[in-house]
Parts: structure tokens; sequence; C-alpha cells
């Protein structure tokens, strides 16, 4: 299996121009610029540059988006891009062409040209996610799907296929979590596949995302605190005014 994904992420890396022969170095940008080394990086191999371990998705933190610079004879002839999250020290490989998004943790040189890279430039603090669609219809609140990343425990079962929702985060810039993922849920069976990890959800959280709602606890029922207790409030004050009227 890891030799096919291996194989599968040398075709995504060398999709890049004909004349390309050779990887001169990396870029690491943030918000508020970018930050280049040349460094001649190993070209063959399975996976070229990213032959490190698989692993799985990284939460939603920090990241930079990165680009290896592609080339011939020492001049630049593109760039391929990919996604670093530091705080877990993990590359992520958009799903291009097929192929599904894939994180890895980088190793040998590239590890250490990412470190250096990392420590001239700040890194976006985190997704801005602007919609979220399940389904192909928008979810209320959709900053709270980020939730999807980080919840759930060990699935001891398969999707029967029953109810596929497919989840697609959209965020500006496009970012590690928001750029050609996979994830697919099963409110009914409260499964959730998510970059290739089968993650079993809470029934609570199952029953919200069922309904597109907010994920946070009681985020759906924000509007029916407000009003209660608003116009119990503007209430009170009409009282004590009254009873401070000579």
């Amino acid at each position: 299996m890891r030799k096919l994904v291996l194989m599968g992420l040398a075709a995504l890396l060398w999709a890049a121009p004909a004349n390309a022969k050779e990887v001169l170095g990396a870029q690491l940008c943030g918000p508020a610029g970018c930050a280049t080394e040349n460094a001649k990086l190993a070209l063959h191999g399975p996976g070229g540059p990213f032959d490190g371990e698989l692993v799985a998705h990284a939460h939603p933190g920090a990241w930079y988006r990165g680009y290896l610079l592609a080339g011939d004879k020492g001049k630049v002839v593109g760039k391929l891009l990919f996604y670093y999250v530091p705080g877990e020290a993990q590359v992520v490989q958009p799903g291009r062409y097929g192929q599904t998004t894939t994180w890895t943790r980088p190793n040998g040189r590239l590890a250490s040209l990412l470190d250096r890279l990392a420590q001239r430039v700040k890194p976006y603090a985190g997704p801005n996610i602007t919609f979220v669609t399940l389904g192909g219809e928008r979810v209320q609140d959709p900053g709270s799907y980020l939730r999807l990343w980080t919840i759930g425990s060990t699935a001891h079962g398969y999707p029967r296929g029953t109810a596929e929702q497919p989840v697609i985060f959209n965020s500006e810039p496009a970012s590690p979590w928001s750029d050609g993922n996979y994830m697919v849920a099963y409110p009914k069976e409260r499964l959730l596949l998510r970059d290739g990890q089968l993650a079993s959800l809470p029934r609570s959280v199952a029953a919200r995302l069922a309904r597109g709602e907010s994920l946070n606890a009681g985020g759906s029922r924000r509007w029916l605190w407000a009003l209660v207790v608003l116009p119990v409030a503007a209430l009170g004050g009409f009282g004590l005014r009254r009873r401070r009227e000579p």
C-alpha cells in the first residue's frame, strides 16, 4: 500500500514543466512574504524529496504555503506547491489528479531546509474558513466545522455508503485543510472519512452534522438564548426605572 501511495506522490510531484530535471531549493510563504533558500534535494526515489513517513492529518493550526523550486542546469523553470505545518512538522501535498491529499513527515535535507526557512518568516495563524458545504449545501457557522479535523475516535466498522455527504472546506487563502482534501461524512452511521483516515463521531456531533448546524456545543441554540435573556433584561430595566420615578 505504501509503495502505491509513494508512486502516486511521485506522479504528482513531477506533474511539472517537462524540462524540470532537478530540485534547486524551496520557498516558504506566510502572510507577510516568503523566504527562499537554494539547496539541491534528491530527485530520484519513489517519493522524491517527499519520501518521508506517512502520517495522519495535522490538526488545524499555524501553516505555510511552500514551493519546491524545479529547474534544469541551475535555472528555475517551475514551482511545485505543498504546505507545511510546523507545529506537527508535517508536509502536505494537496489532492490533485484524482489523488488523495497526503500528509508526510519530512526527513533528511528537506526537514532541515524547512526548519531553517520557518525561522525566517512568520506563518499563517490558521485556516481562515469562509464557507463549508455538506453534500453541496452551505452549513451554519462554518468555522465550527474545523472540529471535524480534531474530533472522533477509532472507527470499528466501515461505511455502507448510505447518505454519503462530501464535506468541502473553503478558505481565503487556500490552506492544508481546504485544498483538495477528501472528507466524506456518514452522519447516520456516525462515521467520517478524512484524507484516508476513518473516524467514529460522537452521537451529538453526528446529529448536528446531519442538519448542517453549528458543531460548537449549543451553537445552534444561541438565538434561543438571546430571545429569552434580552427581553427579560429589558423588562428588568424597565421595572427598575418605574420604581425610581417619583
